[in-house]
Order: structure tokens, then sequence, then C-alpha cells
């Protein structure tokens, strides 16, 4: 079944067509003049659109209401800056793969940050002084070779 489309839409796209047509035949650069490829398309476009009132039948491809697709019109909008010599700007040879923006940080959470670490007491635990020896601690064996330098007040030093 042909898809219905609006007969104004069908001679608005055939008039950019020609506008387009004859804005690249009337300049006088080279740059400005239609290559074949665009020649040939825009050729298929208008034979599309005076046969069938559309220049494109599939409906993924673009508005079914409109006479041509999204990238015919695409393609026709740069053939018209072309005529007008405003033609594509060159792609830039530059930065490759990096990333254009700054990476945001990530909002999903990490289900470690949620664990509970037990709390260590760094106090040491206090002798009740019932149970406190008379005589201090044993202190380790010095290694071979240390001799400590005794000094009032009873601390060690090396």
């Amino acid at each position: 079944m042909p898809r219905e489309v609006d007969d104004k839409k069908t001679r608005k796209a055939l008039r950019r067509l020609a506008r387009a047509k004859r804005a690249a035949e009337q300049s006088d650069t080279p740059d400005n003049q239609l290559s074949e490829w665009e020649d040939e398309f825009i050729g298929s476009l208008e034979e599309r659109l005076d046969k069938f009132g559309s220049a494109f039948n599939d409906p993924d491809k673009g508005n079914l209401d409109d006479a041509l697709s999204a990238r015919q019109s695409l393609k026709l909008r740069e053939i018209e800056k072309k005529a007008k010599g405003k033609g594509r700007k060159p792609m830039s040879r530059g930065n490759g793969f990096k990333r254009k923006t700054p990476t945001r940080g990530g909002r999903s959470r990490d289900v470690n940050d949620d664990i509970i670490a037990p709390v260590e007491d760094e106090t040491p635990p206090q002798i009740a002084p019932e149970t406190a020896p008379d005589k201090p601690a044993p202190v380790a064996p010095a290694p071979k070779g240390f001799k400590p330098v005794i000094i009032e007040g009873g601390k060690l030093k090396s």
C-alpha cells in the first residue's frame, strides 16, 4: 500500500532540489560545482519525487509525512551550503581517541564501603594495682654487639 504524502511537501522538496541545482550551476568557482555523485543524487531524488511523491519508503529512515528521509534532507542541506560557497569543514586531525570531556565520577556505590571495620582500642589494658608485680617486666635481651648507655632518669639510649 503506497504512503500518502502531502503534495505541498513534495513540491517544496522539488523546489529545494531545483534551487540547489541552479545555485551550483550559477556559481563561478569550481569548488562550488556539484560532483558527479551529487548531480546523480539530485536527479534520482527528483525522479522518485515525481513518480511516487516521496523519495523513501522505509519508516525507520524518517518521518512518513515528509517527502525526503532524514539523511536525504541532510545531504541536500550540505549540497545547498556547497552551492552557496559555505562548504563542509574538513575534519580535524588531532586528538585521536582521547576523551573530549573529562570523565565524571561514577554514581554507583561500592558495597565494601558499607562494611564497618572492628575498632581496635589503642590504649593498653590497665592492670589493677593489686595484681601489679613488684618487679618491672623483663626486657628482651639486647642484640649481640649492643652496648647500652645508661642515662640518669632510667632510660636507655643506643
